[in-house]
């Protein structure tokens, strides 16, 4: 089954592997079958996340080699401003359908009703290739009409097609002159878990 528990801390290894190793480093977009899915793949991620960060000041410590101990300095600099965040549309009773599958959603709910000191929401947080909100995991927002020039990885983990698909990768795909790491977007990165992890 494509939520089933196992299958899904596989998927989130291999992004907190991946997110931070891209050429790239833009925007990203981990897309879930459901939203209380999204929810669940943020806890997974995040928990990987401080994980990884631990590990790696342990490799630096240890490393000798200057060239190496620079590079991994620099993923971990990159790490630790990594912000993320959950979007996913509002319902009535979400608390209690989320508690009763052992999710919060209130923290999410919070953030995304909130402006933060310059009176900036969440969705123009991550459209800003400046901001340090990289990573947001959806089901179903923001998939078709928005743009987000250095959006250029998705994580695509539900059935998707036709006309949703195509925008979904367009939006990836779009070329962006903004440099991240001294690199342009010449396109976008499709990482399609739907079909490449096993689901039973």
């Amino acid at each position: 089954m494509i939520v089933r528990d196992d299958r899904l801390d596989t998927i989130a290894d291999d992004i907190v592997f991946h997110f931070p190793r891209r050429g790239y480093l833009g925007k990203g977009m981990v897309i879930s079958l459901d939203k209380f899915t999204a929810v669940k793949m943020y806890d997974k991620v995040q928990a990987r996340w401080s994980k990884a960060i631990k590990e790696l000041c342990g490799q630096i410590s240890k490393t000798s080699n200057e060239g190496e101990k620079e590079l991994l300095k620099k993923r971990l600099d990159y790490m630790r401003s990594v912000d993320m965040a959950v979007v996913v549309s509002e319902e009535a009773g979400e608390e209690k359908k989320f508690a009763d599958k052992k999710l919060n959603i209130k923290p999410h709910r919070d953030r995304l009703q909130t402006l933060d000191e310059h009176e900036h929401d969440v969705e123009y947080k991550f459209k800003d290739p400046q901001d340090h909100l990289q990573l947001v995991f959806v089901c179903a927002m923001w998939l078709t009409g928005f743009d987000v020039p250095t959006l250029s990885t998705l994580y695509l983990d539900k059935p998707m097609r036709d006309h949703t698909l195509m925008q979904a990768i367009t939006r990836a795909n779009r070329v962006s002159s903004y440099l991240i790491n001294k690199v342009t977007k010449l396109n976008g990165e499709v990482i399609d878990y739907y079909k490449c992890v096993p689901q039973q």
